[in-house]
């Protein structure tokens, strides 16, 4: 029977199938082969990035980037942090890899540079509220894998607000000088001399945590001031205690224990609350360390020299020599009818009791026995009261509300007062005139004041110095004329 189909077309039927299986094994062994062959390369890749990611998420908690350059926890890295300075205040800038307002621009170079060398994309210099002094030393390998960290995050637009610096410390030329006298680039070399732990809380302390940038006194160019490292110094209005061995004015009477508590909690019993920076600091950084970091920390803090300073007894062996009682007249507040006691029985009492013991659980400060109120300026206690504490409920630490908005100059001074004088260093006095300054948060005036000051004597130095080369010159050429003239007698 006719079937209408031609007797070739089974043979081109046949011949299009057998040419389209060559085409698909010829397309296996080109494409496919190659890719399956990938897969597990592909899968390493990307394991040794998120290896990568996890390493710089790591180093950046110990660099604590989060703390400095986050104001708002809903926009993590996004810049807008006010760093109060002596110059003024400084805003932190946008690190996500947003392209136009935060690092997704910059090179690996780039990168490199802005943190270790405190220079720009763009070439400008950083002001030291980035602390590339300290950064100067990390290796390239940390840096890179923090800036792939950083590249992982969300991108957020935020441009960074301006700077409230007054002239002439908004001119960044100057910051060339700054460099000059206190930036000191190099790399971190290990003492072979010391244990593989010593050297580990040397790089954490020195060169990722940036510990002096706080707790090292500046000098008279306001650089670190080497000769007194971590003596103690300013984060602000601040004060950043004394970390050297000394058993009076640092840490010398604290056990390996209790440090490495502190570290990772922020709270040791009889001892020390972290507040303010510090609070921040652990919240945000040190608690994310590993046991070994912080036993390689504290290894480190017990070699460094020890440094003497204002206090005539350990900070936290101070318990007050008043007996506490919440209704105690004294000290009327500035525009209250309440006293000193009233304001601490209805503020205080409730979290830190009427004797200034605390919960049993430590969730809220002990008073006595605190270094804050131990401490031999009354600046920490004031800006507590102020700005409260934010403890993150790190080992169950509570935080603090912040009066500012409730208690006028003359109210928080005179709570200020009664809780150093109950329960802590009855030596210290504040007065409204000094919490209204801290309230301000700026020491520009007073730097602005002692650079002044630095000056003229620098410039009287000066003058004195050429004055006396002057009156030895005339002394030298008066002493020369006396001789010719004698000389000249002699010849007659």
């Amino acid at each position: 029977m006719a079937t209408g189909l031609s007797p070739r077309r089974p043979m081109l039927y046949g011949g299009l199938l057998g040419s389209g299986s060559a085409m698909l094994q010829a397309f296996a062994a080109s494409v496919l082969r190659p890719i399956a062959a990938s897969l597990p390369l592909l899968a390493l890749c990307g394991e040794l990035s998120a290896n990568e990611i996890q390493k710089g998420e790591y180093l950046a908690r110990a660099a604590d980037c989060v703390g400095c350059h986050t104001s708002n926890p809903s926009r993590l890295f996004a810049g807008g942090y006010r760093v109060p300075t002596p110059f003024g205040d400084v805003y932190s800038t946008n690190i996500t890899p947003e392209h136009d307002t935060g690092i997704g621009g910059y090179s690996e170079d780039e990168f490199v540079r802005a943190v270790r060398e405190g220079v720009r994309r763009d070439g400008t210099d950083l002001y030291p509220a980035m602390p590339y002094d300290s950064f100067a030393r990390m290796s390239r390998d940390d840096v890179l894998a923090i800036r792939t960290y950083l590249l992982a995050q969300t991108p957020i637009i935020q441009p960074r607000p301006r700077n409230t610096l007054p002239f002439p410390f908004n001119q960044r030329w100057a910051l060339r000088l700054w460099k000059l006298a206190n930036y000191r680039p190099g790399s971190f070399t290990l003492d072979r001399s010391r244990t593989e732990a010593w050297n580990r809380g040397a790089y954490l302390v020195d060169v990722l945590g940036h510990c002096g940038a706080c707790h090292t006194p500046r000098n008279v160019t306001f650089g670190e001031d080497d000769d007194h490292k971590l003596a103690g110094g300013a984060a602000g209005i601040w004060r950043a205690f004394n970390i050297t061995g000394d058993k009076t004015a640092g840490i010398g009477g604290w056990s390996d224990d209790e440090l490495s508590r502190f570290l990772k909690t922020g709270a040791v019993a009889g001892k020390a609350f972290a507040s303010g920076p510090m609070a921040e600091t652990v919240t945000n950084s040190l608690q994310h360390l590993s046991d070994d970091d912080i036993r390689a920390i504290v290894a480190y803090l017990r070699d460094v020299p020890p440094q003497s300073g204002d206090e005539q007894q350990p900070r936290f062996s101070w318990s007050g020599t008043i007996t506490a009682s919440a209704a105690e007249p004294g000290n009327v507040a500035q525009g209250s009818t309440h006293t000193a006691g009233d304001l601490y029985g209805s503020l205080c009492s409730g979290c830190h009791g009427l004797n200034g013991s605390g919960p049993p659980d430590s969730s809220y400060a002990t008073l006595t026995h605190n270094s804050t109120l131990g401490a031999a300026t009354p600046a920490n206690v004031v800006m507590t009261i102020l700005t409260g504490v934010k403890a993150g409920d790190v080992a169950g630490r509570k935080s603090m509300a912040a009066f500012a908005d409730w208690l006028d100059d003359g109210q928080v001074a005179s709570l200020a007062n009664y809780v150093t004088a109950h329960f802590g260093n009855p030596e210290l006095s504040v007065t409204a005139a000094d919490v209204r300054q801290m309230r301000a948060g700026s020491t520009t005036e007073q730097t602005v004041t002692l650079l002044a000051g630095q000056a003229l004597v620098m410039t009287g130095a000066g003058l004195s110095f050429g004055l006396l080369l002057l009156l030895a010159r005339r002394s030298r050429l008066a002493a020369r004329l006396s001789d010719f003239m004698s000389a000249h007698r002699d010849t007659q």
